[in-house]
């Protein structure tokens, strides 16, 4: 190839520009936010709108339960969770896989040197050795002409956001299964507690049966009724003690510590927790913009409407500059004189003529991915707008039943009493009391287990409504080096 100046012909830098000009020109699809059509209003809810002082309220909602052990536990969680470190390191992992791709845009460099000892003979058969220094720098760039470099980073960086999404999802997440582990072990406290008085009261009952049997009152038939209703009430006690230890245990996971972490803080058992006020939660679409979930769908859509891009350049030409500097003498400071010194650069040109429809195929199924995504994208904003209704539905039942339940256990107590009253006095048979206790420990139960089934459906509801982004926002602050 012929020089001027040391510098390639003018051709050449005419069609590097040329073909630089075209670079940056992406083929394929170009994506657009898609925005999915969602009711108005909630159809169950009749407070649709929200102010700032309420939003901030959602952002760290389990501060309105106003319990200390609740916000403890959660700030350990926050900090420690191994899940959190899972996300963590996927975004790092997404974040370097763009620097991999970023770096496809930019000519790829190598240098390389090299020692030989060569061995000449003459025609006399004389030999002699030499050592001979080679050096060269090897050039090479594929110019991003029809965008398929382009659409590579634009899927990456779509994927280091749906990342960032899944970690803020991650973390909203584990808030919410904080608060859902500790409603659980705060009712199994109160159902022992319950359960541990009516042992009490039963024991009681049983100690009567037996002084009036002895006083010849009644028979021995009194004596062993209520000694089953005593073991049969006694006998749920290991049970509850038992799902009272496991469930202690998952909060001492998920607070990155070891079986046995929460035991050893001594928490005193206290009332199940309930909030102290009702929340708005917003709009349906006040929802879609701070679930995390349906930002990570949405970005990995973006991500592969670009792997469509990427695919179809792959139809297209692709063009290539290499070029090679290289030195040979037989002294090291020759290398450097000039006098030695060889170039060469090579334009080239490839395009795809023949593959049995493989590269047609490809764009095909990115296309199918790209369709499969979006079908991800909005079932995942139907299944948030259900979440939302039905958190809003259980949280109202549960709010009604309460009264009706308070309201039972109220008279099942006087029962109870009364029942105990007549049985001495000997106005009732004994069965009359058997069935006051049941009724009455049944009742504190059932009253129990709604207190905790209203927390969760508050809990559910603002999780549902995209809440508790605070916890991401504290550990993203925390963790900001590795993300």
């Amino acid at each position: 190839m012929s020089r001027e100046n040391g510098r390639p012909p003018v051709h050449v830098s005419i069609v590097a520009g040329m073909l630089s000009a075209f670079a940056g020109c992406a083929v394929g699809p170009d994506y657009v936010v898609p925005e999915p059509a969602v009711p108005a209003v909630w159809t169950s809810y009749d407070e649709p709108q929200i102010g700032e002082a309420r939003l901030d309220a959602l952002a760290d909602w389990w501060k309105l339960f106003d319990d200390v052990v609740l916000n403890d536990l959660i700030e350990r969680a926050i900090a420690a969770n191994p899940d959190r470190d899972l996300a963590i390191a996927r975004v790092r992992e997404a974040r370097a896989r763009f620097g991999v791709i970023r770096a496809e845009r930019y000519p790829a460099v190598s240098a390389e040197g090299r020692l030989s000892t060569v061995e000449t003979v003459d025609f006399s058969g004389e030999s002699e050795w030499r050592d001979v220094y080679d050096a060269g720098i090897d050039a090479s760039w594929e110019l991003d002409v029809f965008g398929g470099t382009k659409r590579s980073i634009e899927a990456a960086e779509a994927v280091i956001e749906a990342r960032q999404a899944d970690y803020a999802d991650v973390m909203t997440s584990l808030v919410a299964g904080v608060a859902f582990a500790y409603v659980d072990m705060r009712t199994l406290e109160e159902r022992l507690r319950l359960t541990r008085a009516s042992v009490d009261a039963q024991e009681r009952t049983f100690d009567l049966t037996r002084w009036r049997t002895e006083a010849g009152l009644t028979t021995a038939l009194d004596v062993e009724q209520s000694r089953a209703n005593l073991e049969s009430t006694r006998a749920q006690i290991p049970a509850l003690e038992r799902d009272l230890v496991q469930t202690r245990n998952k909060l001492a996971f998920l607070s990155g510590e070891a079986p046995g972490g929460y035991e050893e803080r001594g928490v005193a058992p206290i009332a199940i927790p309930i909030a102290s006020t009702n929340l708005a939660i917003g709009v349906p679409a006040d929802m879609l913009r701070r679930r995390n979930d349906i930002r990570s769908a949405e970005r990995d859509l973006a991500a592969q409407s670009a792997r469509v891009g990427l695919a179809t350049a792959s139809l297209y030409p692709s063009f290539r500059l290499t070029g090679s500097l290289g030195s040979n003498s037989a002294d090291f400071s020759g290398l450097f004189d000039g006098s030695a010194v060889t170039t060469n650069l090579v334009r080239s040109v490839s395009a795809p003529i023949f593959n049995a429809g493989q590269l047609r195929a490809n764009v095909a199924m990115e296309y199918a991915l790209y369709e499969q995504s979006l079908a991800v994208y909005e079932k995942t904003v139907l299944n948030a707008l259900r979440e939302v209704e039905d958190s809003i539905v259980a949280q109202f039942a549960a709010t009604s039943r309460a009264r009706l339940l308070q309201d039972a256990v109220d008279a099942a107590v006087k029962a109870s009493e009364l029942a105990t009253q007549d049985y001495e006095a000997g106005l009732s048979g004994f069965d009359n009391v058997l069935d006051a206790q049941r009724t009455l420990l049944s009742l504190q139960e059932q009253l129990a287990l709604n207190r905790s089934a209203e927390t969760a459906a508050m809990i559910s509801l603002y999780k549902a409504a995209g809440g508790g982004w605070l916890a991401a926002d504290r550990s993203h602050d925390q963790q900001a080096e590795n993300l």
